[in-house]
């Protein structure tokens, strides 16, 4: 399911950020990255970026690129700060670092990647040849986009702290510390949808490889106007008062945050008990089933594992104004008056407009609203169906 903006369909790629960065005279190509490669035009682009002698992730000095090799912590910090065109900063006073002596090639980086909190030493060491965890180069780059664009509203990334946030008053729910990093990564566009060979997808706790930071680099550099101004869309997510079971599901549906998007996936690793995944993450209604029937036993037939067969067996259909927190809600091309069987998307309803679900268009698990001005969401919704029971969905014995 690709859901798009109405008022525009704007490619992530299509419009270049303020950041000057010098082209080379002639694009850069490297021998182990074929034409055919799904990450060529990004890895070409964006290697043709920053001064001579330090391209964006050129740290094979074009012999190769080694497309598929984790990213090492120092080969991203090169990055960002070259991105961010600070690598000529002074740092006046050094972090003392056990592991990255002061003669390594990375070490400057190193060091300026730490004084503009783009990246950050533990005990003393940086772990220079470390990989680095798909949603730590999420964190890294939305920094690095934060410091791109310090004008716009970065509130997302304290709202949704969920040792802070609390969609109740004084309810703070048990999602990961990833959370806000997810969703805005996701929102600004920093993830591929690898539909055509999910294997290559990405979990948030995967070593994530040197093609892939390409694609994101890319996309962090050319992000659009829009984006950066809507993610004051995720500054207040407040929920309805909630029941012990609406939490129950909230809480663990919140652990998939960031999960990849995988055609046909309903499990979070590979091995389904329902049939071997190319990958593990979730389609659509894959995400509806992990959480709702995998986990908390709802009675949905095994016959209704997609969208549109989940959609026909709502019985009776959910108006928009009386969805409840953990309801199953369905879009379609026609909004309310689409037919069951043209349904393409499910999520989960979580309240006052928020839902959770497993997108394509986001490559994964992530957060959106039904109420976002533009946005196909409003207008395609159709129904909800309800799987819990009055007594469940009672906040009678206290929330």
């Amino acid at each position: 399911m690709a859901t798009l903006k109405l008022s525009a369909v704007i490619s992530f790629a299509a419009i270049a950020c303020a950041v000057l960065l010098t082209p080379a005279a002639q694009a850069r190509t490297f021998p182990d990255v074929a034409k055919s490669y799904w990450d060529y035009a990004a890895i070409n682009w964006v290697t043709n970026q920053g001064p001579a002698g330090a391209r964006l992730l050129d740290d094979y000095q074009g012999a190769a690129f080694k497309p598929d090799q984790p990213i090492t912590r120092q080969q991203l910090a090169a990055a960002v700060v070259t991105a961010s065109s600070n690598f000529a900063d002074t740092v006046a006073a050094p972090v003392p670092l056990a592991d990255l002596a002061a003669t390594s090639p990375y070490f400057h980086a190193v060091q300026v990647a730490i004084a503009l909190h783009l990246m950050g030493p533990s005990h003393g060491n940086f772990d220079p040849g470390a990989a680095v965890p798909e949603w730590q180069a999420d964190r890294i780059l939305v920094r690095m986009i934060r410091l791109l664009h310090p004008t716009a509203d970065w509130t997302i990334l304290s709202a949704l702290q969920p040792t802070t946030w609390q969609p109740n008053p004084g309810w703070t729910t048990d999602a990961p510390a990833r959370l806000p990093w997810e969703v805005a990564a996701r929102f600004l566009g920093l993830r591929y949808n690898h539909l055509s060979e999910p294997a290559l997808e990405v979990s948030p706790s995967q070593d994530i490889d040197r093609a892939e930071v390409a694609y994101m680099f890319k996309a962090a550099l050319t992000v659009a106007p829009w984006q950066l101004e809507e993610l004051s869309g995720f500054d207040h997510i407040v929920l309805p008062s909630l029941s012990v079971r609406q939490r129950q599901i909230i809480d663990f549906a919140l652990q998939y945050a960031g999960y990849p998007y995988v055609w046909g996936g309903q499990y979070p690793t590979p091995d389904s008990p329902y049939g071997l995944q190319a990958h593990g993450g979730f389609d659509c209604s894959g995400f509806v089933w992990w959480v709702l029937k995998m986990n908390f036993g709802y009675a949905i037939p095994n016959a209704q594992r997609t969208a549109a067969a989940m959609a026909t067996a709502a019985k009776p259909r959910i108006g928009r104004a009386k969805l409840a927190p953990g309801d199953i809600i369905f879009f379609g091309p026609n909004g309310p008056k689409s037919s069951a069987a043209s349904i393409f998307h499910a999520a989960i309803y979580l309240g006052n407009g928020w839902f959770l679900e497993a997108s394509s268009f986001f490559d994964g698990v992530t957060l959106a609203n039904l109420n976002w001005p533009g946005w196909y969401y409003s207008s395609g919704f159709a129904w909800g169906r309800r799987v819990l029971s009055p007594v469940q969905l009672s906040t009678a014995a206290g929330t």
